[in-house]
């Protein structure tokens, strides 16, 4: 009997557990991913009676803080206080997302196809190599997105430096939430790579 009463004690343990662990699961948020946007026909004419000459450019390598390089999406409370989401997080690695959406900007921008990411195969020899070095990409609620970045534009070989540039850049938030923070990020990148396709015809008008 104490044998019997055991068992039936401990089955309606098990099964209130059961029942406390499928609640748990049921009512846990479900992890949402993002991705970056590069420049599109829909989002920005190029000009296509300008056209960059058939030049080669490699992108990277891009240099992203570690605080900043995870899969949770990091946005800023205060000076010195991050938050990371566990329940909003980056499809891929975000180094690797920002860099190929910069090199698809670029080669969107400039209407050439030779663009390659960091690091590229050895028969690929572009004309400028583009090295960024990110001190802040994030968010800030109620604000903006800020990038903060230092690149740089070098020759074939990289060890000549043609130029050496600083991008401060801020997109506001058009809401509060995930979806427009990643936005307004993907933002920032078009600006910057505005920038640096700008400095390379530059480069390209002082060489001629």
């Amino acid at each position: 009997m104490m044998r019997m009463r055991f068992f039936q004690k401990w089955s309606a343990m098990v099964l209130f557990m059961a029942v406390l662990l499928a609640g748990c699961r049921s009512s846990a948020p479900q992890v949402e991913f993002y991705t970056l946007n590069s420049l599109s026909p829909a989002t920005e004419k190029a000009n296509p009676t300008d056209p960059a000459p058939n030049i080669a450019v490699g992108v990277g390598p891009v240099q992203i803080p570690q605080a900043l390089d995870r899969p949770q999406i990091v946005t800023r409370t205060g000076p010195n206080k991050i938050t990371l989401d566990e329940f909003h997080r980056w499809a891929s690695p975000l180094q690797e997302d920002f860099t190929r959406v910069l090199a698809e900007n670029i080669a969107f921008l400039l209407a050439i196809d030779r663009v390659a990411v960091y690091p590229w195969e050895v028969d690929f020899a572009p004309d400028y190599r583009i090295s960024l070095d990110i001190n802040y990409f994030e968010g800030q609620w109620g604000k903006n997105v800020l990038l903060d970045v230092v690149w740089r534009i070098t020759d074939q070989a990289g060890q000549k430096t043609l130029a050496v540039k600083k991008s401060v850049i801020t997109e506001p938030l058009s809401a509060a939430d995930y979806e427009a923070l990643v936005a307004a990020q993907s933002q920032a990148i078009a600006r910057l790579s505005r920038e640096i396709v700008q400095e390379i015809r530059h480069l390209q008008t002082r060489a001629n």
